[in-house]
Order: structure tokens, then sequence, then C-alpha cells
């Protein structure tokens, strides 16, 4: 399983800072329902995900809001 910390963060709330799989974070975004159209790609479809990055909704409105992750942990088995 691979783990992303990641941080949430709107004008006005306290920020959600977690550390957990794609999942989990897919769920938080879905339950916030945070204005926009979707979220980021990689959060919405099974797409390769990149280690590290932002993504900013309507920077400067009111509808602002953030995320940045980065992966913190990629397991993989190991078969001897």
């Amino acid at each position: 399983m691979t783990l992303y910390a990641w941080t949430i963060s709107k004008p006005g709330r306290q920020d959600i800072k977690k550390v957990s799989d794609l999942d989990e974070l897919r769920e938080y975004l879905r339950v916030l329902d945070l204005p926009g159209v979707a979220p980021p790609e990689f959060v919405s479809l099974d797409a390769e995900v990149h280690d590290h990055g932002t993504y900013t909704h309507n920077g400067g409105s009111m509808d602002e809001w953030s995320m940045t992750w980065t992966k913190v942990d990629d397991e993989t088995e190991v078969i001897d």
C-alpha cells in the first residue's frame, strides 16, 4: 500500500493534515464537498500518481482551496 502525507487548505477553515492511502484521501474530499468540478485527476481516477504535487482550485476567489501531497511510503511485497 502506498501512503501519502497530504494537506487540504481552505481559507476560513483549519487545515486538514493526514497520512493515508488514496482511498482515505478520496473519502475526505467527498465528505468535505469542496467547490469545483473535480478534484485533482489522480484522486478521482485510477491513474498513475505523482510522488508529490500541489493543486489549487480557483486561486484568489471565494471558492479557493488547495491540496498538497507527498508520497511517504511505497510498500511492495518481495517474494524470495
